[in-house]
């Protein structure tokens, strides 16, 4: 029945990625935008910005850069042009997921562990012309057998089973590998070792009764989720069993309390600046676990509610993560302001960040909302999100930036997200590899009644 429905789906799809995309036969020309130039971590104003065969051939001040004749020319007066945006934590659910991502102008996704199968189809499909997609980075979920295993990580019971995932992993063409809670520490060295001799990324969740920088130690690159990152904290009780819910009731229990200015919390941030080890801190995650009551609506949905269908609003209201009997909502929401204060700490010490979600892939504008929050400017928060996800895949050379030469991924916002990010869920226009797109039409497409508040 699933091969049947996956295969209904396919069709439809295809016949959408037809429908929806435009190749311009003529350059086309942005003129007058406000842009960010995220190499510069800056936004420039009366930019004019050429693209022509999928390529950007010119950029710079609207007076200085002349627009070829017959070009397309978009008036930008009042619009913000960005580089195509990253989802650096996206489980890629459907072939619909492409569809809502482009709309908000997530151009490149990082999945950071699905069913490879479906992962290499979806890529094989894309190519060929029969979906419409984000670019996407795999890495390969990798985990140990037991009652809390990931559901679709490839299952290692031997370190040399662990080394045939990592290797069939770079045979695939994945980006990365992704560890998870229940996989051996033991087997992490001569894991890691195999992962960097082919050219891998390795991130992940930290195998339980090891802590962070254990992991760090034994060569991890990144590690993934902001509660990892505290559980350096942790007592013992809770890292023995962190492979399971304590991985989220531990932190809402304990983080409140932790001491930032504490060794094991100061010697953990200076260690992943020193290493230049990436975070992946998906906050917006755990403001949806800590914050809401029952009932309550996470603000990373509220822009979105009356475009979603109702059951889907519905489940966006949930609420948070169940409360134990001997603490309250109020506990866990000072968890959630230590972790906040923690990204802060983090950022300035010089760890660098990617934006991802590990949700439905329509909250990375909250995740970047949070960022401010935490004392990003907008324009570091911005970046989060586009050149350095591009520098983690060792993309930075051909997108992640507007700039001569990269390809013309690219999204023009309504309004100024220099001062107020939120405008970047006001998407107007989209390209991906100079393909244009209007997310107006993919938002019909996924199934959305109109555009984000």
């Amino acid at each position: 029945m699933e091969a049947a429905q996956a295969a209904a789906m396919a069709v439809q799809t295809a016949g959408l990625a037809k429908s929806l995309v435009k190749v311009p036969t003529e350059p086309v020309a942005f003129v007058n935008v406000r842009m960010f130039d995220a190499d510069a971590v800056r936004f420039v104003s009366r930019r004019t910005v050429v693209v022509d065969k999928g390529v950007i051939i010119a950029v710079g001040s609207t007076a200085s850069v002349k627009v070829p004749a017959g070009a397309r020319v978009i008036e930008g007066r009042g619009m913000t042009l960005v580089p195509g945006m990253w989802d650096c934590h996206m489980h890629v659910s459907d072939d619909y997921t492409g569809l809502q991502e482009l709309s908000l102008g997530i151009t490149s996704v990082r999945d950071p562990g699905n069913n490879d199968k479906l992962t290499i189809d979806r890529r094989t499909r894309a190519a060929a012309g029969q979906l419409l997609f984000p670019h996407v980075y795999p890495s390969s979920l990798i985990d140990g057998k037991g009652p809390y295993t990931a559901q679709v990580a490839n299952v290692a019971t031997s370190q040399a089973e662990a080394i045939e995932w990592i290797d069939k992993a770079k045979a695939n063409g994945f980006t990365g590998v992704k560890f998870y809670g229940t996989f051996n520490p033991a087997w992490l060295p001569a894991s890691i070792a195999e992962a960097h001799k082919l050219g891998l990324h390795v991130h992940g969740h930290i195998p339980a009764g090891i802590r962070p920088l254990d992991a760090i130690n034994d060569g991890y690159d990144e590690v993934t989720h902001i509660n990892w990152i505290i559980m350096q904290a942790m007592p013992d009780s809770v890292i023995a069993v962190s492979n399971g819910m304590m991985r989220f009731e531990g932190p809402g229990r304990y983080a409140k309390d932790v001491d930032l200015d504490g060794a094991p919390m100061r010697t953990i941030v200076a260690t992943m600046a020193k290493r230049h080890i990436y975070s992946d801190p998906t906050m917006v995650a755990f403001e949806g676990l800590y914050v809401p009551d029952n009932g309550d609506l996470s603000p990373a949905y509220a822009p979105f509610i009356g475009t979603l269908p109702p059951v889907t609003e519905r489940n966006f209201r949930t609420g948070g993560f169940a409360v134990p009997q001997d603490l309250t909502r109020a506990d866990y929401r000072a968890s959630w302001a230590k972790m906040v204060a923690l990204l802060t700490r983090m950022h300035k010490a010089g760890i660098p960040i990617v934006a991802g979600t590990d949700g439905s892939g329509i909250e990375i504008i909250r995740e970047l909302e949070i960022y401010t929050q935490a004392g990003f400017t907008p324009a570091e928060a911005l970046a989060a999100a586009t050149i350095v996800p591009a520098r983690l895949v060792g993309m930075d050379q051909h997108t992640g930036s507007i700039k001569v030469g990269k390809t013309a991924d690219l999204a023009l916002i309504e309004g100024d997200p220099s001062t107020h990010i939120g405008d970047l869920r006001q998407t107007r226009f989209v390209m991906l590899d100079g393909k244009v797109l209007d997310p107006d039409a993919l938002r019909e497409a996924a199934g959305y009644s109109g555009r984000p508040k």
